[in-house]
């Protein structure tokens, strides 16, 4: 279903408007307007942040500076990501600026976050929005009937801000170049903290792409396969954070190293002789081979837990939770909805063994291991074939006690019973 953009504008208007804000509006063209549901763009002239609505890549950009109040406008993010971006299915990117207000004359000119289309002489190509360009020399002559030729045979990455200073990205990483031109438009800089993630993750990558081609080489896919899963996985990881510019999502990565398997990828990754030209690389290969072996044992979990859900005709619990209150609910995003789901189902299961399962996923979903609304559709699909168990005659005394203590009823009910 196609989301109703003009609808997602009002009701931004409507929570900025609620938190006392004096906005400004602007619409498609960075024209001004009083009409909230043409407004893409809108600034708060108190606090100095903006709130813009990005149809082409369907989601909602709030940037910050400096002297915004930080605790307004994280009550601002929750509220938008709950509410709006939860029942419209958009994303939220949250840019904070360091060092520099946003004043209005910044949001007056359409800044686009998605660089122009490719364009030049056949040695150099331009990619440019307001603020930055990418420049792109090219070993070979560009071929303009060979659809992406633009995008091959890269020599050197420029990018060039707005004052005319340039600055040599220091790989040949075409995707990480763009994503850098973007931050240099929003006023960021390659030497600050984002500027230095984003060339961080482009070593990472060679790093990587050195491994899996070492790894290939000497013939090691079998005996070292679970290294090369893990280098796979993180490589597919750099590509998303990569995919588009998001300030937060980039700070957000970390990837830990594990100096206590070192000697034992040794063992792996050696033919007859190891290569010393990768060793430093091996503890981060330690921290890709936990993470690894983290997501295949939660991935292994949330299998199982589903086959025994699908193989069960019904599971027995004590009273149905109550998923209408669930769905009055805003959560500030997908893990804590998913997480209070699951808090809402365990303490009514009477099957033990799917109980055990579920507290498992639900530990695995707070270390960000299993995607959560897949979690969470596998828990209502849980609650779709729940049923109350009636009163078991050779229930014991003290498994009915317990069972009562459970639920914490008072002495009188206990005697009830």
């Amino acid at each position: 279903m196609a989301v109703d953009f003009n609808t997602v504008a009002n009701r931004i208007f409507d929570q900025l408007k609620g938190f006392g804000h004096s906005i400004v509006i602007f619409d498609k063209e960075s024209k001004q307007t009083k009409n909230a549901k043409e407004g893409r763009r809108f600034y708060s002239k108190d606090q100095k942040f903006s709130v813009e609505v990005d149809e082409s890549d369907n989601v909602i950009k709030i940037k910050y500076g400096e002297s915004s109040d930080s605790s307004k406008v994280k009550k601002l993010i929750d509220t938008i990501r709950g509410g709006i971006a939860k029942k419209y299915l958009i994303g939220v990117d949250v840019m904070p600026y360091t060092g520099k207000d946003i004043e209005l004359k910044d949001i007056q000119g359409l800044v686009k976050e998605s660089l122009g289309p490719a364009a030049g002489s056949i040695k150099t190509s331009y990619q440019q929005t307001d603020g930055a360009k990418l420049i792109i020399r090219h070993s070979k002559p560009v071929n303009e009937e060979i659809r992406g030729s633009r995008s091959r045979n890269i020599s050197a990455l420029f990018i060039e801000n707005a004052q005319g200073e340039r600055f040599r990205y220091p790989h040949i990483h075409l995707a990480a170049a763009r994503v850098m031109t973007r931050h240099v438009a929003e006023g960021g800089t390659p030497y600050d903290e984002v500027g230095q993630k984003i060339i961080g993750l482009s070593e990472e990558r060679s790093n990587l792409i050195k491994v899996a081609g070492y790894i290939r080489h000497n013939g090691l896919q079998e005996q070292a396969s679970d290294v090369g899963y893990a280098v796979q996985q993180r490589l597919s990881e750099i590509k998303h954070l990569l995919g588009r510019y998001n300030a937060e999502g980039l700070l957000a990565d970390s990837m830990d190293a594990d100096d206590g398997s070192v000697e034992e990828l040794k063992e792996k990754l050696t033919k007859n002789v190891f290569d010393e030209s990768i060793s430093d690389m091996l503890p981060r290969l330690g921290g890709y081979m936990k993470a690894y072996q983290s997501k295949m044992q939660a991935e292994q979990a949330m299998s199982a837990l589903q086959q025994h859900v699908e193989e069960s005709s019904q599971i027995a619990v004590s009273e149905l939770p109550d998923l209408d209150l669930a769905s009055m609910i805003v959560y500030e995003s997908p893990t804590v909805n998913t997480t209070e789901l699951i808090n809402m189902v365990l303490p009514v299961l009477e099957d033990q063994k799917i109980k055990s399962q579920l507290e498992q996923i639900q530990s695995y979903v707070d270390e960000g291991l299993l995607d959560p609304l897949a979690v969470d559709n596998l828990t209502r699909g849980m609650i779709g074939k729940a049923a109350v168990v009636a009163y078991d005659p050779d229930t014991t005394i003290a498994d009915m006690f317990e069972s009562v203590m459970k639920k914490k009823f008072d002495i009188r009910e206990i005697l009830k019973t």
